[in-house]
């Protein structure tokens, strides 16, 4: 009976220790893991997680920091501590202490001094050309890193959904290629941790990083924080910025709050509002019904990417803060946001407004995918359509004007088709606050690779490079573009993002040399180094050319599918003369005379050739001139 009872008391005590213990706070998280002194605004939110965290109180003691207040959710295992970081504090360690009322549990927290903007934070306009590269898919610099123990995908060559192993190194060792074509910015499609499973029911691979599972960590795979440091600072000094690609609209299934949510509306209710239209011209429909609004903003993007709600404040100031946190660790010089039309409009406008007030030499360009001129130009900052919104977004991605190109150059003339779709776009450009701000793209890894709109055609292709090349705005280039990459007969998403030929160990054909492009080319039978030539020169001319950075652009109807304007300041003077039918044709030149008289001839850019401003000039089919004038 005794060793029943003695037995009995065991479990018990055991069982009050295994309790208490379970009780116990602590911290396995704090979110930003540090922070800096001198920012205009001087509070920031920390993030702790950790089991029953939430069940304390903190209390500080250092010199020019308060505690301002702390919030607790419905999840015990969240606290937001929100500190005032005045501009009396000094850079060191803050003794942060949780108590439950029975024990003290201590976190030292950092400040740092900033670093300044020097050099960083450069932020981009029309005097750049971007080249925007997939990670996963441009050059696999070490594989040691293709398969992480622990994390959820490896990489599988054979299958295209699934990871390839492209990384941050395989980007430094072809930074030399990328200045060498003349790029100016590096836009690199998401570094952030994606560790999300593949799914081979669906075909559904997370390695374009849309879907983050830890919004302060680069993917592994990719390479670690300092590498990433070391390529922004690398390219910086190369004279290349670098944009990154962020999203507050949503994350993956597997990030880690959201297995374990910080409260019930950290994120929209799937059940509620399931999966998005794509339907985003719904924000600024003054007839748009609430339902369809809300399957905007609400609804989830795809069934793995929970949709973030920025409404709660708690999630806002995270986003935010995670911003500035990038910009200032890595001195990042501009951020293309996905998605910036499916959050909450008031959400972005605050979060574009804070980041452009601490960072004035910044740039922000928004992926609004919208269908035409007038919703594209509502998202623009101070727009004359808006209303009472304000975006306070610098640039946005120019997707009529793609559209316009795309289709323009596959047919024939007309009153609304032909060349003729380019005027008209560009013809209201009245409706954007700065069109010379608006990013201008012929592909991206979105779309359909323009090797494959085209069809191949040299012509049209160097007809929408030029194009984009001279008209206003700032030029976007997708890797490969330069190579007449195409998608290989796969229309899909990774068919648009093939990996780069010669950024893989044992590729036969190494397209980053000139040797190796000949060898692509006659493979293919295309004209691939001719196009890479064709590029380099353009955009190495164009980084010069202070006339279409800033210069004045003046267009003619098109006739019989020839399209002409021009760029002009008090300096200088270029014409493009674009012929959009695959036919020889003969243009008279005595029509633009308002901007040609006093000049007697121009020279293509690319080839060289002198061509009279007066009289009458041959024009071949699809040929494309950019004539400087003399």
């Amino acid at each position: 009976m005794m060793i029943r009872k003695s037995v009995s008391a065991l479990f018990i005590l055991l069982f009050l220790v295994s309790t208490a213990l379970a009780q116990r706070p602590a911290i396995e998280r704090v979110e930003p893991p540090h922070w800096w002194i001198g920012f205009n605004q001087t509070q920031v939110q920390l993030l702790v997680h950790g089991p029953n965290i939430g069940n304390t109180r903190v209390s500080l003691d250092y010199p020019g920091v308060d505690l301002v207040r702390m919030v607790k959710t419905e999840n015990p295992n969240y606290l937001f501590v929100y500190l005032d970081i005045t501009e009396e504090a000094q850079p060191g360690t803050i003794p942060l202490n949780f108590n439950d009322g029975r024990r003290n549990l201590r976190y030292n927290y950092e400040i740092r001094e900033r670093l300044g903007s020097e050099g960083r934070h450069q932020g981009f306009d029309s005097s750049d050309v971007i080249y925007l590269l997939m990670p996963d898919r441009f050059a696999n610099g070490d594989p040691t890193n293709d398969n992480i123990p622990g994390m959820l995908e490896g990489v599988d060559m054979d299958e295209p959904f699934a990871r390839k192993g492209g990384d941050i190194q395989g980007i430094l060792d072809n930074l030399g290629y990328i200045q060498d074509l003349g790029m100016t910015a590096i836009w690199l499609n998401p570094i952030f941790e994606n560790d999300m499973p593949y799914n081979y029911a669906i075909g559904a691979g997370f390695y374009h990083g849309y879907a983050a599972t830890d919004m302060y960590k680069v993917d592994r795979r990719f390479g670690s924080n300092e590498d990433f440091r070391t390529l922004v600072s690398t390219s910086q000094e190369m004279g290349m910025k670098v944009i990154m690609d962020k999203i507050h609209n949503h994350v993956g299934t597997h990030h880690w709050f959201i297995k374990d949510l910080p409260s019930s509306d950290w994120v929209h209710d799937q059940e509620v509002y399931g999966n998005t239209s794509f339907r985003t011209n719904t924000i600024m429909d003054p007839y748009a019904s609430d339902k369809d609004f809300n399957t905007t903003v609400r609804a989830w993007f795809v069934d793995e990417m929970p949709d973030l709600d920025q409404r709660n404040p708690l999630v806002a100031d995270y986003l935010i803060q995670n911003t500035i946190w990038w910009i200032e660790e890595f001195g990042i010089d501009g951020i293309r946001m996905d998605t910036h039309a499916y959050p909450y409009p008031d959400y972005m406008a605050d979060w574009t407004r804070i980041v452009l007030d601490e960072y004035p030499t910044f740039n922000i360009v928004g992926e609004v995918w919208m269908p035409d001129v007038p919703t594209t130009a509502w998202w623009q900052f101070n727009s004359r359509i808006s209303g009472d919104y304000n975006s306070h977004l610098p640039s946005v991605t120019d997707f009529p004007l793609f559209n316009a190109i795309s289709r323009g150059l596959n047919e024939g003339p007309g009153w609304e088709s032909g060349l003729m779709r380019i005027y008209y776009t560009l013809g209201q450009d009245f409706l954007y606050t700065d069109p010379m701000l608006n990013v201008i793209f012929v592909d991206n890894h979105d779309l359909t690779r323009f090797a494959d709109i085209v069809n191949r055609d040299p012509g049209k292709f160097k007809m929408g490079l030029s194009l984009i090349y001279t008209t206003r705005g700032i030029p976007q280039i997708f890797y490969g573009t330069e190579i007449m990459m195409d998608q290989q007969g796969m229309w899909n998403d990774p068919g648009k993002r093939h990996p780069f030929p010669g950024g893989w160990p044992g590729d036969e054909i190494n397209a980053f040399t000139h040797e190796g492009r000949v060898e692509l080319g006659e493979k293919l039978g295309l004209p691939v180094a001719e196009m890479h030539e064709f590029v380099r020169t353009l955009t190495h001319w164009r980084n010069g050319a202070e006339v279409i950075h800033n210069g004045r652009l003046r267009h003619f109807i098109p006739e019989r599918n020839i399209y002409v304007y021009f760029r002009y300041n008090e300096d200088a003077r270029v014409m493009v003369i674009l012929n959009g039918q695959d036919e020889a044709q003969q243009l008279n030149m005595g029509r633009f005379i308002e901007l040609t008289e006093g000049f007697a001839n121009g020279t293509d850019v690319s080839t060289g050739r002198v061509v009279p401003l007066h009289g009458t000039i041959e024009l071949g089919p699809l040929e494309s001139l950019i004539l400087e004038m003399e």
